[in-house]
C-alpha cells in the first residue's frame, strides 16, 4: 500500500510538473519562423576511445551470443582495471602479479635468411583469459599463427595467417567442437 501511495504521487507530481512546462512553451505559426537545430561538433575522441577499448576486436559468424557478452565484459573489466585506482591497493598488486604470471612471452631466437639477407625473429605468446575462460597460444616469426582453446564451449580453434598488406591477412582456420569440425579460408581487413 505504502509503494502504491508512493507511485500516485509520483505520477500526479510529474504529470503536474509536465502540465506547468507545457503551458509555458510558446508555439510559433508557422515552421519557417524556427530557428535551424545545429549540433555542436564534439572534438572529444574519448567516447570513442572507450567503445574501441570495449568492444571485442574478432567476432566471428560462429560465435553465440554468450561468447560475445563475455568478451565484452572482459574488456570492459580490462578498461576499468586500467583506469581505476583499485588496482594500487595490495588486493590490486597481488590481483595483477597473478594476472602477470598467467601470460608468458618467450624469444625463441632470430634466424637469418641468406638469400634475401634479412632476420627472422620467432616468438610465442600464451594468454590465459580467466573471465573469457580461454587459453591462447599465439606464434609470430616465418608466419603468425594461434591455437585457442575456448573451455565453455570444448571448442579449438586453429589459425595461421599470412600478412598480405598492411591491412590484410589470408587466414586458414580449423576449428573443433563436440558438434562440428569446420575448416574455413578467409579474407581478414583491418580497420
Amino acid at each position: 500500500m505504502r509503494y502504491l501511495n508512493l507511485i500516485t504521487f509520483i505520477t500526479l507530481f510529474g504529470s503536474t510538473l509536465l502540465g506547468a512546462a507545457l503551458q509555458t512553451v510558446q508555439v510559433k505559426n508557422s515552421v519557417k519562423e524556427m530557428p535551424l537545430l545545429t549540433m555542436p561538433l564534439s572534438n572529444d575522441d574519448s567516447i570513442r576511445s572507450i567503445s574501441d577499448s570495449i568492444l571485442p576486436k574478432s567476432l566471428t559468424t560462429s560465435d553465440s551470443s554468450k561468447t560475445v557478452v563475455s568478451k565484452i565484459i572482459d574488456n570492459s573489466l580490462a578498461y576499468w582495471w586500467n583506469n581505476s585506482e583499485f588496482k594500487n591497493t595490495s588486493v590490486g598488486r597481488a590481483a595483477t602479479t597473478i594476472e602477470k604470471n598467467m601470460k608468458a612471452d618467450l624469444n625463441l631466437g632470430t634466424t637469418n635468411n641468406s638469400e634475401n639477407n634479412t632476420k627472422t625473429d620467432h616468438k610465442i605468446s600464451i594468454k590465459l583469459l580467466a573471465m573469457q575462460a580461454l587459453a591462447k597460444l599465439e606464434y609470430k616469426g616465418w608466419f603468425a599463427g594461434a591455437i585457442n582453446y575456448d573451455v565453455k564451449a570444448a571448442t579449438a580453434q586453429a589459425e595461421v595467417l599470412e600478412n598480405l598488406s598492411n591491412n590484410k591477412d589470408l587466414v586458414i582456420s580449423h576449428s573443433v567442437s563436440a558438434v562440428e569440425n569446420k575448416s574455413q579460408l578467409s579474407l581478414r581487413w583491418k580497420w
